[in-house]
């Protein structure tokens, strides 16, 4: 029972995960409007559709979520790309000529997460002090 429980807990919080990072990124205006070849064969597409999510599994219990996402969300997010990389929190350019256009670093990924991890701990914790008090059978009389 407990692990169901755990396992319905973190299922319903996964898409709420998914849709605050989808809404987030929907705030980049300019982007890729369609696939195209990047390198190869390797398409990359636009980075809201490609947020995606899966779980791993241990005897039953999810004890992995996965968000899987387009390369260049990375780059979005450290502010970094061609001619650009970030050294001691700050992004600086490293290649030669004209400066064209500076880079700022646009944390779309991990303020979401800080954001709603402490809810599903309180729900995963407040199920389980659940469970230990039942299995107990502690009561106030």
């Amino acid at each position: 029972m407990q692990v169901e429980q755990q396992n319905a807990i973190i299922t319903a919080w996964i898409p709420k995960v998914r849709t605050a990072l989808k809404g987030n990124v929907m705030r980049f205006s300019k982007g890729k409007s369609q696939s195209f070849v990047i390198r190869g064969n390797q398409k990359e597409g636009k980075l809201l559709q490609s947020i995606k999510s899966t779980t791993g599994r241990e005897s039953g219990e999810i004890d992995k979520i996965s968000y899987q996402f387009e390369r260049h969300g990375v780059f979005v997010h450290k502010g970094v790309g061609r001619g650009y990389k970030a050294t001691n929190g700050f992004v600086i350019r490293t290649a030669t000529g004209p400066v064209t256009k500076s880079r700022v670093s646009v944390e779309w990924f991990n303020p979401i997460l800080e954001r709603l991890i402490p809810e599903l701990a309180n729900k995963l914790a407040t199920a389980n002090t659940n469970l230990a008090v039942n299995a107990t059978d502690m009561r106030i009389r």
